[in-house]
């Protein structure tokens, strides 16, 4: 039994050891952390430790056992949305970012959002992250997932392979950095055969109000995004391949703070 004890305790500490040095390369130029952990109240509290909490808004709820990693939040479909006011703040003048997400939409084959940078007007432009129902640039594309930035050198706008929406848990991560094309990971994978991928161009994000998470461009007639959503982070710099497989693993849940009451939610999923 001793011995038993032994191994446990050099499996926790080692176990906490490899992840805190893996969450500290993770919260380099990390803006927002929202990781969807709450059980009451409105407000989805900012773990990046930069202040920027998020309110739920028009029916949005926390799901504390339902998440791909601890909780998430349940959105109706009919406008339920966490938004930050601030979000232009963080948004406005980046010269590059990383956008991860877990999602688990309740269908397929529609055009929901999942993250945006002001009130939808339908237009992709700004800063956003959906699923398209149906290619804009290219015909006989369906239900993929659709990208766009819009920057002080002009837009750019992504729409990677068809028949990537699905019902079940997800990881997106969606990149750009000035001059670059932009960049889509499903699964930790990287979209290499993307429909429609506009050209680098020189410039910074400009135009956003705010930020929200689930809604994008065409949800300006009152839907948003019906399903989960959980572990949103936004970076202020492109993350290699590592740093994205690590959050495609879904068990790299640890909180800025690198504090220890995470770590079993990482050996939970072990």
């Amino acid at each position: 039994m001793r011995n038993l004890n032994w191994l446990i305790l050099i499996t926790l500490i080692v176990t906490f050891y490899l992840t805190s040095v893996a969450s500290a390369g993770l919260n380099d130029g990390l803006l927002i952390y929202l990781p969807f952990d709450e059980r009451s109240g409105q407000t989805a509290a900012d773990k990046s430790g930069n202040n920027n909490d998020a309110d739920l808004i028009d029916g949005a709820k926390w799901k504390p056992n339902d998440g791909k990693i601890g909780g998430a939040v349940e959105l109706d479909g009919a406008g339920a949305a966490v938004e930050d006011l601030n979000g232009g703040d963080y948004i406005n003048g980046l010269e590059a970012f990383t956008i991860s997400v877990w999602v688990k939409s309740a269908s397929v084959g529609h055009d929901r959002g999942i993250i945006f940078g002001k009130d939808p007007a339908g237009g992709d432009d700004v800063f956003g992250l959906r699923y398209d129902a149906a290619s804009w640039a290219t015909p006989g594309g369906t239900n993929l997932v659709k990208g766009a930035i819009t920057t002080t050198g002009g837009g750019q706008a992504y729409e990677g392979k068809s028949n990537v929406q699905t019902t079940q848990w997800q990881h997106l991560v969606f990149t750009w950095k000035s001059g670059e094309q932009l960049t889509l990971y499903i699964d930790g994978e990287l979209d290499d055969d993307p429909i429609h991928n506009d050209g680098g161009k020189e410039g910074k994000i400009s135009g956003a109000t705010k930020l929200i998470i689930g809604k994008g461009a065409k949800d300006n007639n009152g839907t948003s995004w019906n399903g989960l959503i959980d572990d949103v982070r936004i970076y202020n710099r492109v993350l290699d391949e590592a740093e994205i497989a690590d959050l495609a693993s879904g068990v790299l849940a640890v909180e800025a703070d690198g504090k220890l009451a995470t770590i079993w939610a990482h050996l939970k999923q072990r």
